[in-house]
């Protein structure tokens, strides 16, 4: 054998007995490169008793170079991002927590990185979970773990911890204990100890040594015990039909009971004391303190959906929040036919499954004491309604049956023919209907099914019978204000005119087959009938709408309350109410300041109408009446110089608001759990 030939044998040999070594070596001391998978989800390693736990799949496709966002470049061609990413409220959160700092910083140092390694190669860029116990009353103060599926240097830098000399952590400050498979980091700029290990290609890192000694038990355990194989996460998280294909949605589990009690968090929300009836009226439909856990789904795809379900604490509900929640719910179909009964443009639609009687005491005692004072004095002058509040309750829980839509769009109906006369003597046209203000207003329109339509025609002539004695009248004292006209099919629409009505000063009531319908608008209640009757032209009915449908399809089966949004339909409305809100405040604020100014009023007017002459030389009614004209138009100066800035939330607000194309949320209710589902369509270029 030649001596090339016996020198490539020795190398070759050699090689081979150097990467044995070397494999042996590296499986010893750090990781076996073949180590195997963890074979089941993350929530597999995860204790069912958690408080806590989120968790995405296919993290590399969140982020299309790290930490920028795949979605990002969408997003910033969406007005309401642009319009937050300019408002002070972000420049303040920005300022606070140096977010727009810090990312800069992490590009900084993953371009320092040796080898161009890639943060979520490292890591595997595929599954990460973050699991957490309420331990203290802060989130800072939580103790919490986190879980990924790691890739090669993912795994590496793990297993090298448990050789802290080789990597340099005393010269950060670190110093690393081990304690059989767990290392345990402390000092430098830590504010507490983290415990890391790693369950073959899953690396478990978190200030909870509960959780991370958890993880291997439950692996060796084949996630007996685990999140994963608890019931609540099979019907909450597995069970969610129309889920993410790619399963690049977030999973989620909180137990709120155990947040309310370690942060502290006892008072209601939403408050049922609360001045604002919305507030008061949910608070005492939907008892948010009363949830116990939460389990479900979350996509932010093109907005967001939510999937939830969860349980409620039983000692914590009313007897009427009870009874609510035993009635039977509505299918999609008879939501879809409701729907159809609202316009395409409605800015809310709500339907209701529940007891009438239950849900009027409901609304009665979210009203402020003063109101449902003065509605008891007022109804106690209706003939056959002696006891007040508690008759009409008694009578309407009799004539109508378990369900109510509530439909909301803005008052932008032109006036009807009959509304209006021509003077003999001018020939001008001369308005003469309803004794409106002609505040900004939403139209708003009731529809309810009725049990006993005798009832409710009785109902409706008693209330007209009262006329003045509770406040029907027309433009004028002793004007008459019950009218009945007939509308198109020959139906009989009943208004009841009053000045008490902001707005549009009436309202009016059709009964139509077995659905009554109210309105503070007699246009809204003809193009309610128009839609229940089909003569809407194609398109003009909210169950027709695509986005509407988008929305459904992934619905729940079955729930007891939906409530669809689509504020861009009503956001100029609500920057004018803005604006008028605004302005009388302001003005309020300025007249406060008219002793204190009066005097340079005074001097000012005293120049310009009447020079060369003392206040003593000038009549005292003129000089008032000037000296009033001229605060007041100092006041309106000085409001018009300020409203532009009260505004400018409000248009922050109304560009947030035309961003949302419609938002669907559906609730299931049961005496003992609940499911909730909501779709809000963003788009992201919008």
């Amino acid at each position: 054998m030649s001596s090339k030939k016996r020198l490539l044998r020795i190398g070759c040999v050699s090689l081979l007995v150097l990467a044995f070594v070397g494999y042996f070596a590296f499986s010893t001391f750090l990781f076996p490169p073949h180590g195997g998978r963890v074979k089941f989800d993350l929530a597999g390693l995860i204790p069912r008793d958690v408080d806590a736990y989120v968790s995405r799949e296919d993290l590399a496709a969140a982020f299309a170079d790290f930490p920028t966002l795949s979605v990002w470049e969408d997003l910033e061609g969406n007005s309401a991002v642009r319009e937050y990413l300019a408002s002070p409220g972000w420049g303040e959160l920005d300022a606070e927590h140096r977010i727009t700092e810090q990312i800069a910083e992490v590009r900084e140092q993953i371009a320092s990185l040796p080898l161009g390694i890639d943060p979520l190669g490292a890591i595997g860029g595929e599954d990460l979970a973050l699991a957490a116990d309420f331990t203290g009353p802060s989130a800072e103060e939580s103790e919490w773990a986190v879980y990924a599926r790691a890739g090669f240097f993912g795994k590496l830098g793990a297993s090298a911890l448990r050789y802290p000399g080789l990597i340099g952590l005393e010269s950060q400050g670190l110093s690393a204990t081990k304690d059989g498979a767990v290392v345990t980091l402390s000092g430098g700029q830590l504010k507490a100890p983290i415990h890391v290990t790693r369950v073959k290609d899953v690396v478990v890192a978190g200030t909870s040594r509960r959780l991370v000694d958890e993880a291997p038990r439950l692996e060796i355990a084949g996630a007996q015990e685990s999140l994963l194989l608890a019931a609540p996460y099979d019907d909450g998280v597995l069970g969610v039909t129309g889920r993410n294909e790619d399963r690049r949605d977030i999973e989620v589990k909180l137990d709120l009971r155990k947040l309310r009690e370690a942060w502290g968090l006892d008072k209601p929300w939403p408050d049922p004391a609360s001045d604002r009836f919305g507030n008061a009226f949910a608070a005492r439909v939907l008892p948010v303190a009363a949830v116990r856990q939460l389990f479900g789904v979350l996509d932010f795809d093109q907005g967001l959906k939510a999937n939830l379900s969860g349980t409620f604490s039983s000692e914590l509900m009313t007897p009427n929040q009870e009874t609510i929640y035993r009635a039977k719910g509505f299918s999609k179909d008879e939501l879809e036919e409701v729907a159809n009964l609202a316009p395409s443009d409605s800015t809310m639609f709500a339907y209701m499954r529940a007891p009438i009687g239950t849900l009027l005491r409901l609304v009665e005692d979210s009203l402020e004491p003063a109101a449902q004072a003065n509605l008891n004095d007022t109804l106690k002058r209706v003939n056959g309604l002696s006891g007040g509040t508690a008759s009409l309750i008694n009578v309407l829980d009799g004539a109508l049956v378990d369900r109510v839509a509530f439909f909301v769009r803005p008052n932008d109906w032109e006036d009807r023919s009959i509304d209006f006369e021509v003077d003999p003597d001018t020939g001008e046209k001369r308005y003469i209907g309803p004794p409106r203000d002609d505040k900004p207003v939403f139209g708003w329109a009731l529809v309810a099914w009725a049990s006993d339509q005798g009832a409710i025609d009785d109902l409706q002539a008693a209330f007209g019978q009262a006329g003045p004695r509770i406040g029907i009248q027309g433009k004028n004292p002793g004007d008459k204000g019950y009218f009945v006209t007939t509308i198109e099919g020959g139906l009989r629409l009943q208004e009841f005119w009053s000045q008490l009505i902001p707005g549009t000063g009436h309202i009016a009531m059709l009964s139509y087959g077995d659905k009554v319908i109210l309105s503070n608008r007699y246009q809204f209640v003809e193009d309610v009938t128009k839609n229940a009757v089909g003569r809407s032209r194609p398109g003009d009915r909210l169950g027709e709408l695509a986005s509407f449908q988008r929305a459904l399809t992934d619905g729940l089966e079955s729930a007891n309350i939906a409530l669809w949004l689509a504020p861009d339909t009503g956001s100029d409305l609500i920057r004018t109410q803005s604006r008028d809100v605004a302005s009388a405040r302001l003005a309020d604020v300025v007249s406060a300041k008219f002793a204190t100014e009066r005097p340079k009023a005074e001097r000012r007017v005293l120049e310009r109408q009447f020079p060369g002459q003392s206040r003593n030389q000038v009549d005292r009614d003129r000089l008032r009446d000037a000296v009033d004209a001229e605060l007041f138009n100092w006041r309106d100066q000085q409001v018009a110089e300020r409203l532009p800035a009260e505004l400018e939330s409000v248009d922050r607000l109304v560009t947030y608001l035309n961003a949302i194309q419609g938002s669907l949320t559906q609730i299931r209710l049961d005496p003992r759990e609940f499911r909730l589902y909501t779709k809000t369509v963003t788009p992201y270029a919008r």
